[in-house]
């Protein structure tokens, strides 16, 4: 994430160097990639007014410009720049000045007439890529000032990490409060200046939600009368240097919004949208929507969607749809400030393979009360930029908000200091915690923490220890020696169990393996294996690929994986065994996880002496192993029994056998 500081500054202050500032977010769990400066430009590029603008009487495309620049007289410049007008503040660069590009600026003779200067576009100088036009500045910078002493020109620009769990960062009131709690200064909040005018918004607009699991809340304004402008040279610089694209003043606004308060926002041109309600849903099976880039997209039920009268006009967290995106022609804006599930949104991202900003921060939860302040803040801008009647009040829907309070987690500061390694009074863990924005109060010897809503990631008492660390510097934890008694270890007599398994197996000249847990949902219902086939499956609720959805019921289908890939790889004999667990829940819906053995033979034995192979592998070789391991592990024949295995399922019936110890099935083995 790239953080200008001069946008920083507009909600805590610090004192010290921007290196000192990155190497604080940088211990703190931060790490500063980039320190870079931008808009250093040479003193000799200064504010200019135009005071005329004339044709050149040699030249068609060339003006002759009369430029004041607070001297004696006014600057003469030739240019062949569009859109010149008197009374226009626009950046000169003076003979000597250097361009950011490396090219000194000379005064030269154009057509008889001597230019003394040049103006300048942002492009020559590196606030942007407009290279079209020269750069306007705004009405109250005065003539002949440097155009590096401009509020918001010059800056200093860090890029730096943000976890996944740390989603409430993504904006630079996150990072704001970060410096805050690091380095107790005061954090400043701006509250939205809104005048309201005209019919209610909850009168002509109807929200409804259908999927609560999925969006939580919904809330929109209506905003009337807005224009087609482009956004002033303030905004332009701070969207640009946090990386964002500009587009026009209302979506501008939008992404503008968003990097400061960090809550995706969406707008829609109101006139397209069909209908008196937005209905937030579940999509049907084959719906498409041609998404804001230009593509077709078919959706699953999966899909959450943003839908109106006729269908839908956005993925929600997403994308936008193209049929109701804002235009040059749009008048009357629907704004959208939403919370959707981090799941549902990165599935359909995925599956979409459609990235935006906005899943970016949906995926990584977002603060759930943020929601009408943003929309707030955000119509609020858009009147300031682009005119327009903000409609009283808020239409919104939040069925599942309740859900989404914090926990009130129990922290005990003997816990704390145990873990630290390090003395901390009481009064200093609740001044750590409150620095984050954390309510505490007393609850006997533990302290009751109610995180702020921003801070999904806090959810128990470890977290908690961590965030009082981080917030006093790891590096102001003492490096100490570990302090624990030396006992003389003994093996458990599960350890000791396994460790005669695996002996007694590789005895047998069989090879151990340890495969992944994760199987595909054929291969498990076909290899339950022994000890899962009373277990039902456990699927995956967002796996990486469908190979991998459910987690195995028994180590035999790692072992058939593992099969398949030496036979790829021109394998002649394979013989090996895993000591694993396999996993399901039992009749009552709890997850079981037993341990078994699984054994796997397939090919001819190696070959010994001068043949060139060995016999092939058969049952009678399996249940061999099966007795000579029972025999290590100190069971007698007397109390084995082979029984035929009937229909157990995923092993041959004629070529099977069941193994009793005692009368107690303990196996089964057969061929595949």
């Amino acid at each position: 994430m790239r953080v200008p500081l001069s946008w920083l500054g507009d909600f805590v202050s610090w004192s010290g160097t921007a290196t000192q500032l990155a190497d604080r977010l940088t211990m703190a769990g931060f790490p500063v990639e980039d320190i870079a400066e931008v808009g250093r430009l040479d003193p000799r590029i200064r504010v200019g007014r135009l005071l005329a603008v004339e044709p050149h009487a040699g030249a068609d495309r060339l003006q002759v410009c009369r430029v004041d620049v607070a001297t004696a007289e006014p600057a003469v410049v030739v240019s062949g720049a569009p859109g010149l007008a008197a009374g226009q503040l626009v950046p000169i660069a003076l003979p000597g000045a250097r361009l950011p590009g490396g090219d000194e600026v000379q005064a030269v003779e154009l057509r008889g007439i001597r230019s003394a200067g040049a103006l300048c576009s942002e492009a020559e100088l590196a606030l942007s890529d407009d290279e079209g036009r020269v750069c306007l500045l705004p009405e109250d910078a005065a003539p002949g000032t440097a155009l590096v002493d401009l509020p918001g020109i010059a800056d200093v620009v860090l890029e730096l990490e943000v976890t996944p769990n740390r989603g409430d960062c993504l904006s630079m009131l996150g990072i704001a409060r970060e410096v805050a709690a690091l380095t107790g200064s005061r954090l400043r909040r701006r509250r939205s200046r809104l005048r309201e005018a005209g019919t209610p918004a909850a009168g002509e607009l109807r929200v409804r939600i259908d999927a609560p699991d999925l969006c939580p809340r919904y809330d929109a304004r209506l905003v009337r009368g807005v224009r087609s402008v482009a956004s002033p040279l303030w905004l332009r610089l701070r969207l640009r240097r946090a990386g964002m694209r500009l587009v026009g003043a209302v979506v501008d606004a939008t992404n503008y919004v968003m990097l400061e308060c960090g809550q995706p926002l969406h707008a829609f041109d109101g006139e397209r949208l069909a209908g008196r309600e937005i209905v937030v849903r579940r999509a049907a099976a084959g719906e498409r929507i041609v998404t804001l880039d230009g593509v077709e997209r078919s959706l699953e039920t999966a899909d959450l969607v943003i839908a109106d009268a006729r269908g839908p006009v956005a993925i929600a967290g997403v994308m936008g749809g193209a049929h109701a995106e804002v235009t040059p022609d749009t008048r009357v804006l629907l704004l959208e400030s939403a919370v959707f599930a981090p799941a549902a949104v990165r599935r359909t991202s995925r599956r979409l393979g459609l990235a935006s900003q906005a899943a970016y921060r949906f995926e990584r939860r977002i603060d759930p009360v943020m929601t009408p302040e943003a929309l707030d803040a955000v119509a609020a801008l858009i009147v300031r930029l682009a005119g327009g009647r903000v409609a009283p009040g808020i239409a919104e829907a939040a069925p599942g908000l309740a859900a989404l309070a914090p926990p009130t987690i129990a922290l005990r500061p003997r816990r704390a200091v145990s873990i630290l390694g390090t003395p901390l009074a009481r009064g200093e863990i609740t001044r750590r915690l409150r620095a984050l924005g954390a309510r505490c109060r007393a609850e006997g010897e533990a302290i009751a923490v109610t995180p702020p809503s921003y801070r999904g990631d806090l959810r128990q008492e470890e977290d908690l220890i961590e965030e009082i660390a981080r917030v006093g510097g790891y590096e102001a934890i003492p490096t100490t020696l570990p302090d624990a008694p030396i006992t003389h270890g003994a093996d458990t007599p599960t350890r000791a169990f396994v460790q005669r398994v695996r002996a007694a197996l590789v005895a047998e000249g069989l090879a151990e393996m340890v495969t992944v847990s994760l199987t595909d949902d054929v291969t498990n219902q076909r290899l339950p294996g022994f000890v899962g086939r009373a277990l039902a499956p456990i699927a995956l609720r967002n796996p990486l690929s469908s190979e991998s959805s459910e987690l195995r019921r028994s180590p035999l289908a790692g072992l058939v994986r593992a099969l398949r890939l030496n036979l790829d790889r021109g394998a002649e004999f394979v013989g090996a065994f895993e000591l694993g667990k396999g996993y399901g829940r039992d009749a009552d819906g709890r997850a079981r996880e037993p341990l078994a053995i699984a054994v796997l033979l397939h090919g001819a034995w190696p070959a010994r002496g001068v043949e060139r192979s060995g016999p092939p592998v058969d049952f009678l070789d399996l249940k061999g192993i099966g007795s000579n391991l029972l025999a290590a592990l100190g069971v007698g024949e007397d109390r084995v029994e082979w029984r035929p295995a009937g229909e157990v399922g995923f092993v041959h019936p004629g070529k099977s056998a069941l193994v009793e110890v005692d009368g107690t099935p303990v196996g089964v083995v057969g061929a595949l």
